[in-house]
Order: C-alpha cells, then sequence, then structure tokens
C-alpha cells in the first residue's frame, strides 16, 4: 500500500510538471506567434515607410518624417503613447502622440539624463509615472538629431519586448540616415546660394560698378565744362546720364542687387562649422577654438561639404571615445593647399591598432576615405593618455585646376 500511495503521489506530481510545462510551452508558443504577426505585419510596414521617408527626405519635410514614424510605431508595436526629442534646432523640443498628460515629466527625464541617452548606441528605458518607456537615441558618430521613443508594457525577457527593441533600432538607424541626408542637402543648398551670390558680386564688379564709375567721371567732367557749354548740351548729356541710370538700375534688379556673403559678413560654411562647434561646446562643456585663415572662395563645394564632415567626426571622436575637455581646430587655406589641424587633449589610442579601431565604428574610415575623394592625404597621431592630433592637407581648386583638371 505505502509502494501504491508513493507511486500515485509520484505520478501526481510528474502531472503538476507536466501541465506547468505544458501551460509554459502554451505561453511560449502565444509569443512567438504574437511575434510572428509582428514580424510579418512589420515587413510591410517598411516597405512604405522606406518610401515614404524617401519622399519626405526629398522635399526635406523633417515634420512628415516625425509622423510617419509614429504611425509606423503604432502600427507595429500597437502603442499609443510615442515620442520624438528633437535636438536639430538650438531650441531643444519635445514632439508627442498619447502622452499629453506626463509629457513635461518624460521631457524632464529625457534632460535629466540625455548624456547618459547619447552615449550608448543600444536601446534602453525611462520610468515616469509607473509607466515604461523604450528610448533610443537618433544620429550618426558626430551629430545626433534627437530621442525616439515608445511605452511598452512587455516584460523584458519576452520575444515580443526584445522584437520591439530590434524594430526601435531599425528606425533609429533609418532615421538618422534619413535626417543626415536632409541635413547635408541643406548644407549644400546654402553653399551653392554663397557661391551664387558671389558669382553675381563679381558681375556687378565687372559692370555695374564700371559704368557707375564711368558716369561719375562724366558728371565730374560736365560741372567743370558748366560756363562753356549750351542749355541743349547739357540737356542731351544730362538725357544720357538718365539713360545709363536706368540701365544700371535695371542690371541690379536682374542680378538681385548682388547681396553676397563677403559684403553682409556671413558665410555658410564658416556658419555651420561654428554652430555645430556651439552645440558641442553647449552639452559637454568643452573649451573648442577655432580659427579660419585664407580665402574659402579658393575651396570647391565639394571640398567644403567634405572638410565639414571630417571636422564634425574629428570633433564627434574626441567627445564620445576621447572624452577631451579641450580641442583645438585650425583650417588654413592659401592658393594651393589647404590644411586642417584638430588636436585635443582626450584619451588618446593605440595608432597601431587603427584598422580595429575601424570596426568599433571610431570615424576613422569615414574621414579617410574623405580624405582620398579630396586627393588629399591625412596623418592620425595619438598615444594613450596623450590626446589626439588629426593633420589633413588638400589641394585647393586653383591647384587642381592649374593641373588640368575639370572644377567639380
Amino acid at each position: 500500500m505505502i509502494m501504491i500511495i508513493i507511486s500515485i503521489y509520484l505520478t501526481s506530481i510528474y502531472i503538476n510538471q507536466t501541465k506547468g510545462k505544458n501551460k509554459e510551452l502554451e505561453e511560449l508558443n502565444a509569443e512567438l506567434k504574437t511575434a510572428n504577426q509582428m514580424i510579418t505585419v512589420s515587413f510591410d510596414h517598411i516597405k512604405a515607410l522606406y518610401q515614404s521617408l524617401s519622399i519626405f527626405s526629398n522635399q526635406g519635410n523633417v515634420e512628415g518624417i516625425i509622423n510617419k514614424l509614429f504611425a509606423y510605431i503604432k502600427d507595429v508595436t500597437k502603442t499609443d503613447a510615442v515620442f520624438f526629442y528633437d535636438m536639430k534646432d538650438e531650441e531643444y523640443e519635445l514632439l508627442s502622440k498619447g502622452i499629453e498628460k506626463d509629457k513635461k515629466l518624460i521631457e524632464d527625464e529625457i534632460i535629466n539624463n540625455l548624456k547618459e541617452i547619447l552615449e550608448s548606441k543600444n536601446p534602453g528605458e525611462i520610468s515616469v509615472q509607473n509607466v515604461r518607456y523604450v528610448i533610443v537615441p537618433v544620429g550618426n558618430n558626430y551629430l545626433y538629431y534627437g530621442v525616439l521613443g515608445f511605452e511598452v508594457t512587455n516584460e523584458k525577457e519576452g520575444l515580443v519586448y526584445q522584437n520591439n527593441l530590434q524594430q526601435v533600432k531599425f528606425l533609429s538607424e533609418l532615421t538618422s540616415i534619413t535626417l543626415e541626408r536632409i541635413n547635408m542637402e541643406e548644407i549644400n543648398d546654402r553653399l551653392l546660394i554663397s557661391e551664387e551670390q558671389n558669382r553675381i558680386a563679381n558681375e556687378i564688379h565687372d559692370s555695374v560698378l564700371q559704368r557707375l564709375f564711368g558716369m561719375s567721371c562724366g558728371v565730374f567732367s560736365l560741372i567743370k565744362r558748366l560756363d562753356n557749354c549750351s542749355t541743349v548740351e547739357i540737356t542731351e548729356e544730362l538725357n544720357q546720364f538718365r539713360e545709363t541710370t536706368d540701365m544700371v538700375m535695371k542690371e541690379l534688379r536682374d542680378k538681385i542687387y548682388g547681396l553676397s556673403w563677403k559684403k553682409s559678413g556671413q558665410n555658410s560654411f564658416v556658419k555651420d562649422i561654428k554652430r555645430y562647434i556651439e552645440e558641442i561646446k553647449r552639452f559637454n562643456n568643452m573649451n573648442i577654438p577655432f580659427t579660419i585663415t585664407g580665402n574659402i572662395e579658393l575651396l570647391s563645394n565639394n571640398q567644403k561639404r567634405a572638410l565639414y564632415r571630417i571636422i564634425c567626426e574629428a570633433l564627434g571622436n574626441a567627445v564620445r571615445h576621447g572624452k577631451a575637455e579641450n580641442v583645438e581646430i585650425n583650417l588654413c587655406i592659401n592658393s594651393e593647399f589647404a590644411s586642417l589641424n584638430v588636436k585635443d587633449d582626450g584619451m588618446g589610442f593605440d595608432t597601431h591598432l587603427i584598422d580595429a579601431e575601424r570596426s568599433k565604428g571610431l570615424g576613422i574610415h569615414n574621414m579617410v576615405q574623405l580624405a582620398e575623394s579630396l586627393k588629399g592625404d591625412i596623418e592620425i597621431q595619438s598615444k594613450i593618455g596623450s590626446g589626439t592630433i588629426i593633420d589633413l592637407t588638400v589641394p585647393t581648386d586653383t591647384l587642381v585646376l592649374r593641373k588640368g583638371e575639370s572644377k567639380p
């Protein structure tokens, strides 16, 4: 009887354990089914999302991109609470849907932990009023555009939660690429405008100013001859001056009065670099002196774009990886070469491991490629604990043209 009772007891335990495992398997299968459904749905949305972002990118419509991201997240994750902490402009702003009640609290939480959020490449979590939100930084190695996030209710160990993390990481990378494209297009447009303004200024100098100088000489001559000229002769010459004045006014209108950055004191290339430096200084409390000497117009637009990106990459590396407190940037331009020097007092690294550092995404590979695209030479000097020095030399546009190559 004892043996029978023990057998029944053990059998009961086994049955209960089996039921428990079956329940766990059922729950796991349900999660797998849900995750598979989410993946299937996400594939359909990804195609539509990519097409929409491409259109918005071509239009430079950042608001449309953010709204499309919100719609995508809501469809895939089944949440109604999404937000994007916009850092593109000087005044940061939290754009959101479904979190109006806790919007200010979420914004304060992001601001208080912004540095840690940006330094982490992987999605993380914040908690506001006992509500969990998955967040991920949106940006590249040298520039951040914002922080993307949405509400989650699943357990961290669950497949649905892990799928959500993969989704938001994918969205972060896609959004970063899209916004970077818009940013570079804006820089390119400003460079083109600056170049066109200088062309207009040169045309005015060669034509309009010469005519005005001729008129000034003619008026001076007429004043000296007033006593010896008849009224008819004076009237005839004054009519000629009036006709010339009308022609000059028409030419000025045709050339939009020749507003150049040299006259207005503005330069989009220098302005973009200084604006980026100010953003880095404001967030990291760093000292970043920037000096530029020489004639910027000796550089082509392609060279300006590449130099801007190299400066951003170098400064981004100094901040994120070198933990530097001081970075000195010097750009010197002459008729043959443009030389860029970026020196920081950061942690430094072993230059013998540059290939390995490239694979870690330190931006070195990007800088080398950009230097090669400019037919320039780049040298990187660094020692662990002794900071990093980057020296770049590229031929200016005039030297390239002197060698018989066409202007980019």
